[in-house]
């Protein structure tokens, strides 16, 4: 399951952050709040990197049977997915469109599940997080 939801984001999110990128400017306003100054267009593909380099280094330590660590990154690599919420700080949802807003939305849903995940390897069964883990 953590495979298929992993790629599922991994897919997702580069989509997503590439249209960020490439279209920054209908994600931005002329005068943004706090949080939408702090977010440079540059800052968009190296946050993709790095959130997927954690997901990636949760999944590894997840297939090792590692799971206090996988939990701690795989909850760091669901941020990606969480803060697209941000998007509507500045912006309004009728602002992008249904490409964009579709795309905001499974990164949000996509982390929820992420997320989930972690927390129920942090705080499941070490039987069934070992079968989980024999069993991908």
């Amino acid at each position: 399951m953590l495979r298929v939801l992993l790629v599922a984001a991994i897919a997702e999110s580069f989509v997503h952050y590439l249209d960020n990128t490439l279209r920054y400017d209908d994600y931005t306003v002329a005068d943004p709040s706090l949080l939408g100054s702090l977010v440079k267009q540059w800052v968009i593909p190296v946050a993709w990197v790095l959130f997927t380099a954690a997901g990636i280094v949760g999944y590894r330590r997840f297939r090792e049977g590692r799971r206090a660590e996988a939990a701690a990154w795989l909850g760091a690599y669901s941020v990606s997915g969480l803060i697209s919420v941000l998007h509507y700080t500045d912006i309004s949802i009728d602002d992008l469109s249904a490409f964009q807003n579709t795309f905001v939305f499974l990164d949000v849903v996509l982390g929820v599940a992420i997320l989930g995940f972690a927390l129920w390897l942090a705080l499941g069964h070490p039987e069934r997080v070992r079968a989980a883990t024999t069993s991908t």
